[in-house]
């Protein structure tokens, strides 16, 4: 039982983490857009998908629902993927050879132990 109750609480802990990283990028996105404006606007690849102020919304939005789905532990497999599909969009508009990749690969790294770390009930019911 005892063990139950510390798993738990270590999986409520990486969850608050990993999600707390969106919703910081969510909170960015919303107050201080220039940020990504000025990734966006050096990518030809973004330009074609929309105008700098759209993406900024996108990226606000997505990451606010990636916050809540991962704070929430439901449906993660689902969620996981669409995080990693999501971060390496990012990696393609930034590019690789920015500290940003290094970031963002790492951030891989703790969604694909996001995913794997679920148990087959959290896979059947959420």
């Amino acid at each position: 039982m005892l063990s139950v109750l510390r798993r738990q609480k270590h999986e409520l802990l990486f969850r608050l983490g990993l999600s707390g990283i969106f919703l910081a990028n969510s909170l960015v996105a919303w107050f201080l857009p220039d940020e990504f404006k000025d990734l966006v606007v050096g990518s030809n690849l973004a330009t074609l998908l929309g105008t700098p102020s759209f993406l900024t919304h996108v990226i606000g939005v997505n990451d606010f629902f990636l916050f809540l789905l991962i704070l929430s532990g439901k449906w993660r497999h689902l969620v996981a993927l669409w995080a990693v599909v999501w971060l390496f969009g990012v990696i393609i508009v930034t590019g690789v050879y920015t500290p940003d990749f290094i970031e963002h690969v790492s951030i891989m790294f703790l969604i694909g132990y996001y995913f794997f770390s679920a148990s087959k009930k959290v896979w059947v019911n959420g």
